[in-house]
């Protein structure tokens, strides 16, 4: 029998799963992140290895007996330039695999509608789209670098929002409200000041820690705080507009478009979802739906197109346990 091997490869951790030709998960390893610029393209080679050979270790399977991969690696095209040294490092790893390497965002769209044709927005600590029409174009929006304003709708974007609030609410430029206690609070402030510390000393602005800031936002939003419901108003626009701009710039023959998401942000459910399709309204051939598989059963969903497998509703089935 033929298996397939997924990689989603993240900014944190890099996930491995092994499936047989109907989708059945026949092994799993979680490895380090893959990003070549967090562990280097020795460590993107090593990471590649230890995840395949953890995988074939704990089950039956032998290497010559996968049939295909797809390789999900973050920060893989961001930089052009450092794309084909990236290709070596991963095919340095899978000699005898045939293999696909693409960034993380294919595997989130592929997951989120099955392989179909449509757009997808990722919004986690960072937030980006991309889009695939019915012949295979691909388009991309958005992801641009947090620290001159990009990652727009992200928790990373959520939380510097609610830190801006916070500080207008301490100095007059804003009323009062709940957030201005929760924050002080949740962050322990002698002084107001102390944000500062907080993020910028003990931190160092780490996007990561900054990020988590976002749960604040969602907390104070259950208490119908008006600057955190803002806030998640402003998030879903921006999210809109990844939308919008992929639409308007891949050609789709279908009037009826599925667009999905994936992310933590998408966490926070009608607070984020109820503004999203307001704002994606004025596009009615657009239709938003819930993430059908998640990203790293979208792995193995690119691999079996890369060797011209036929995606039924079996493997769809079987690929949801994960």
């Amino acid at each position: 029998m033929n298996y397939y091997l997924g990689v989603d490869g993240g900014g944190t951790k890099t996930k491995f799963i092994i499936c047989d030709a109907f989708g059945r998960v026949q092994a799993q390893s979680i490895q380090p992140t893959c990003h070549y610029l967090q562990c280097g393209l020795d460590g993107v080679t090593k990471v590649m290895q230890d995840g395949l050979y953890d995988c074939l270790n704990s089950s039956a399977i032998k290497v010559e007996q996968i049939a295909a991969a797809f390789i999900a690696c973050a920060g893989y095209r961001d930089i052009e330039k450092d794309s084909p040294a990236i290709e070596r490092a991963v095919k340095k790893a899978y000699p005898q695999i045939p293999h696909m390497l693409g960034n993380d965002m294919e595997n989130a769209l592929a997951g989120s509608l099955a392989g179909a044709a449509g757009i997808n927005v990722i919004a986690g600590t960072g937030s980006i789209g991309l889009g695939k029409n019915e012949q295979g174009q691909m388009c991309r929006s958005a992801g641009w670098h947090h620290i001159f304003g990009g990652d727009e709708g992200s928790a990373y974007w959520i939380a510097c929002r609610l830190i801006q609030h916070f500080t207008k609410q301490s100095d007059g430029r804003e009323p009062k409200t709940a957030l201005y206690e929760a924050v002080k609070t949740q962050y322990h402030l002698q002084e107001d000041s102390d944000i500062l510390t907080t993020c910028v000393v003990n931190w160092n602005f780490d996007r990561t820690r900054v990020a988590a800031m976002s749960q604040t936002v969602f907390t104070l939003a259950k208490q119908n705080d008006p600057v955190a419901m803002k806030i998640f108003q402003e998030a879903a626009k921006e999210l809109a507009d990844i939308y919008l701009a992929i639409y308007r710039h891949l050609p789709f023959t279908s009037k009826n478009i599925p667009v999905s998401y994936s992310g933590g942000v998408f966490k926070s459910g009608s607070y984020i979802l109820e503004p999203l399709k307001e704002y994606l309204s004025i596009e009615p051939t657009l239709t938003l739906t819930a993430p059908i598989l998640s990203p790293d059963a979208g792995s193995i969903i690119l691999a079996m197109q890369y060797d011209n497998r036929l995606i039924d509703e079996k493997i769809i089935q079987n690929l949801r346990t994960l």
